[in-house]
């Protein structure tokens, strides 16, 4: 799942229904609780290995990531928020948007290089 991430990040800002959506293509019959309890430990093993960044998307053509000035816990507690416990409104589909970081970025074309077309779940 970490592996299929990084991939799917490389030149691009992925949106949090983008990560919800790789669990629930893993995951399909897993409890949607299940499923949100994985995207949350997935995203904290990113973010803690300095592999991606969370935050608001900017721009237009040259969309970024702008992190958010919160540490890890805080963000996971305002993801949480958004995702878990407010997931019926699908505010969070699009508000909160990841990215690589410069070693992400260099894990994931390493990861590509060794082992093509192949991912971790």
């Amino acid at each position: 799942m970490r592996d299929q991430l990084l991939k799917d990040a490389v030149g691009e800002c992925l949106p949090l229904s983008h990560v919800d959506g790789v669990i629930a293509g893993i995951s399909p019959d897993e409890p949607l609780a299940a499923q949100q309890e994985i995207v949350l430990r997935s995203i904290r093993t990113l973010l803690d290995g300095g592999l991606m960044v969370v935050g608001h998307i900017v721009g237009g053509a040259d969309e970024r990531v702008e992190p958010w000035p919160l540490t890890t816990e805080d963000a996971l507690a305002r993801i949480h928020d958004r995702y878990v416990v407010h997931h019926e409104d699908q505010a969070w589909s699009f508000d909160t948007w990841f990215a690589l970081t410069e070693s992400g970025q260099r894990t994931a074309i390493a990861r590509r290089r060794r082992r093509p077309g192949r991912s971790r779940a």
